[in-house]
């Protein structure tokens, strides 16, 4: 999970006595960040700074699954998940060539150099945001290292300006027969090279293998059988089920719903918000699994209701607003549990207190017989 190990103090604000600083220091892990620019942008997790000049890194990091990011002048966000192990060093250094950072892996012998004179390092390292750790851990807490792996690119990056290339591009650097390279190749015997383009005549680009997500593809009702299709007219816990086929646990499910929201909320990738709302609208189509699957619905309400609770308010509302998504989803979601035979009343009872939460906060009305809407706040 995102947590800390639990021998690892968090404190509660950055302003930290200086035996326990000192113990943080010690167990922590620390990120070296060599020659990175000066006035960028450098964030871990639910904060960020513009650094200075003597900024090298960040140190006392609580050990589990955290997220970087940067970008420097206009430039979109940059970043990439780690699973920081407890007094781990990890060193980036900072390509001026490519004004980027290097995700090359740096040798162990550098990394013993750098662990060696980490005291002289100290004043050149940023402490870990603690005052936002609460914030992070609500929103990250069913993430593990090995899901996150699975999910991010081949390339690490994650970033809302993937590198684009077109068909044939991709088609010459995937291949691997004479066929396919003479297909990309112009000489007298291929006269013309082979060319992929849309309806307007348009080049069709694609993300260069590497750099897209790896999300779950939420199954089709036609790669459902017969029987599994016959009851999905009102009720998705069959695919929901074939879903959760790809899992060896049913919280990575909530896992990747976490993964998507952060790359949305702090990578700014609009993709990953897609597949949050995919996900979301499937849970909250489900009748048989309320039942079925208790445990998985009481942990989705509380990683929706930290979602809502921790995302900037302006900002969510905005999103949320568009075609009225959340409260026509989970007006459903609050249907079926209130309709659905053999329901845990301690679910019930959670849906009910998330149901006021919602209409307290954002003034949503959810009991109107021609559908949810925003009420005015006029």
């Amino acid at each position: 999970m995102a947590s800390s190990s639990s021998s690892f103090p968090i404190p509660t604000s950055m302003d930290i006595p200086q035996e326990l600083a000192r113990q943080l220091f010690e167990q922590g892990a620390t990120l070296i960040f060599l020659d990175f620019p000066e006035s960028a942008e450098f964030g871990v997790d639910y904060k960020s700074w513009t650094v200075g000049e003597k900024f090298r890194g960040l140190k006392m990091i609580p050990p589990g699954v955290h997220f970087i990011y940067y970008s420097c002048g206009r430039a979109p966000r940059i970043g990439f998940f780690h699973d920081f192990k407890p007094q781990e060093v990890l060193v980036r250094k900072w390509d001026k060539k490519i004004e980027d950072l290097s995700m090359e892996t740096v040798d162990e012998e550098e990394i013993s150099r750098f662990r060696s004179n980490l005291q002289s390092m100290d004043p050149f390292l940023g402490p870990y945001p603690f005052d936002t750790y609460r914030s992070w851990f609500a929103l990250s807490s069913h993430m593990t290292g090995p899901l996150v792996e699975q999910l991010c690119p081949l390339s690490g990056r994650i970033t809302s300006q993937a590198e684009l290339v077109t068909m044939e591009t991709e088609l010459m650097e995937a291949a691997t027969s004479e066929v396919a390279r003479n297909s990309n190749t112009v000489d007298r015997q291929h006269p013309t090279r082979l060319r992929f383009a849309d309806s307007q005549g348009l080049p069709i680009m694609r993300i260069r293998p590497g750099y897209d997500l790896r999300f779950h593809a939420i199954p089709e009702r036609q790669q459902l059988s017969a029987s599994e299709r016959a009851g999905m007219v009102m009720d998705a816990s069959a695919q929901l089920e074939r879903l959760l086929t790809e899992f060896s646990d049913e919280k990575q499910l909530l896992g990747e719903l976490q993964f998507a929201f952060v790359c949305f909320l702090m990578g700014q990738i609009y993709e990953s918000f897609e597949h949050w709302k995919r996900l979301v609208r499937l849970l909250c189509s489900c009748h048989e699994a309320l039942v079925s699957r208790r445990q998985l619905f009481m942990d989705f309400l509380m990683t929706l209701h930290f979602q809502l609770k921790e995302c900037p308010e302006d900002f969510f509302v905005d999103i949320v607003s568009r075609n009225n998504f959340l409260t026509i989803t989970l007006a459903n979601f609050f249907s079926n549990v209130d309709t659905t035979d053999g329901v845990d009343p301690v679910l019930r009872e959670k849906a009910r207190k998330f149901k006021s939460y919602l209409t307290k906060r954002f003034k949503w009305d959810f009991e109107q017989d021609d559908g949810p809407t925003i009420v005015s706040m006029d």
